[in-house]
């Protein structure tokens, strides 16, 4: 029926691609089967990835611990996963005490002070329409129009600001069971990492273990400097900034830094996104302030961008910039800023195991040539 074995393979693959899409296909036409498996998924994995990044930030400082040693003595990894984990708790219990009491006071004031801040817009597009430069454009801006758009944004900033306050009080009981349950996760992931890999093996035969973990510390490897990089970076670019951002006069430096380390997760774009809120701060009090702002972040990049980044994480990816910025169009548009976050390391994940494949495959046929032509030539001399 087949004229080659190899046409037979790819049919029978086909089929059977094409029978899993159909069962997909059915399955989820029923919501009383998928609802349940969705919300199952979405209430788990925020924790788990929460719990992934600090795992993956701690695990550096865990090894460095596990490479003490007195005398003697060196620290097991029980003891480096209490130390680590207690060290964890210290850090994060002394930052929610010092700065989220400075950021909730700057929210507040800013939130009072959104009416004078529109105002101070306003006056400055009326400035700026008064310059000769804006004059020439030849373009009918009348003092209605700006106040109709200042209006307009202000109040969809605000209703966007309450929305999201709004939110924030109704998610408080499942950001506290979040609180309690992610240190726990947290705590059984260092205490139980070395044993994933071994676990994973037995799902497979006993010739593939060796490869089976060879790809596990290749991704481990990956995620952990990619990971930790970017914790690094966010602390470093959200300090900076925020001392930055008071050594030029910008109010809300805490919270406008804040938002500037976080943002700076997501490659490429972030930094825009969080120097945002600051520009228009910046803007409502004086264009020299804006400008001075772009030389902040400008300076701050520049250093992250040619020191750190090199330094934590390097080519530990090994994708493209314009790969990274397609990836990043795709997952925003499809699940906003939480896919643009983990959209790079899953594709990095997903490569790594296909190129793995790839050169195990092209690895075997080498070795099934090299095989053959000896075969061959043991043939051969036997004939003689």
């Amino acid at each position: 029926m087949f004229p080659n074995e190899k046409l037979k393979h790819v049919f029978f693959w086909t089929i059977e691609l094409l029978a899993l899409a159909t069962l997909a296909y059915i399955v989820l036409r029923f919501d009383f089967l998928i609802k349940p498996i969705a919300v199952f998924i979405e209430t788990v994995f925020l924790p788990l990835l929460i719990s992934g990044f600090f795992y993956y930030c701690l695990k550096p400082i865990m090894k460095l611990i596990q490479k003490i040693k007195i005398g003697k003595f060196q620290v097991p990894r029980g003891l480096a996963v209490i130390i680590t984990f207690s060290l964890f708790l210290l850090v994060v219990v002394g930052g929610l005490m010092i700065f989220v009491p400075l950021i909730l006071n700057e929210i507040s004031n800013f939130l009072n002070s959104l009416p004078s801040l529109a105002h101070n817009i306003q006056e400055y597009v009326k400035d700026m329409i008064e310059q000769p430069w804006f004059k020439r454009l030849n373009l009918s801006v009348s003092d209605d129009d700006i106040k109709n758009a200042v209006s307009q944004y202000s109040s969809s900033f605000v209703k966007i600001t309450a929305g999201t306050i709004t939110s924030t009080i109704g998610t408080i009981t499942s950001f506290t069971i979040m609180a309690l349950t992610v240190p726990i996760i947290l705590f059984y992931m260092m205490s139980d990492s070395n044993r994933l890999l071994p676990a994973v093996q037995k799902f497979f035969p006993k010739n593939r273990a060796e490869e089976v973990m060879e790809l596990g510390e290749q991704l481990d490897k990956t995620i952990e400097r990619y990971i930790s990089g970017q914790a690094i970076q966010m602390l470093f670019v959200g300090f900076t900034m925020s001392i930055g951002f008071g050594f030029i006069g910008l109010p809300y430096i805490w919270l406008l830094g804040f938002i500037a380390g976080v943002a700076n997760i997501v490659p490429y774009v972030g930094p825009f996104i969080g120097i945002a809120p600051a520009a228009i701060v910046a803007l409502s009090m004086d264009w020299k302030m804006l400008i001075g702002m772009a030389i902040l972040m400008a300076v701050v990049q520049q250093i992250n961008g040619s020191i750190i980044y090199p330094a934590l994480i390097g080519n530990a990816l090994k994708i493209h910039p314009l790969t990274v910025m397609l990836l990043l169009l795709g997952a925003g548009n499809l699940w906003g800023m939480m896919g643009m976050i983990v959209v790079v390391p899953f594709y990095a994940i997903a490569r790594t195991i296909l190129l793995y494949g790839i050169k195990l495959h092209a690895t075997r046929k080498e070795d099934e040539a090299v095989s053959n032509i000896i075969q061959k030539e043991i043939d051969e001399n036997l004939m003689k």
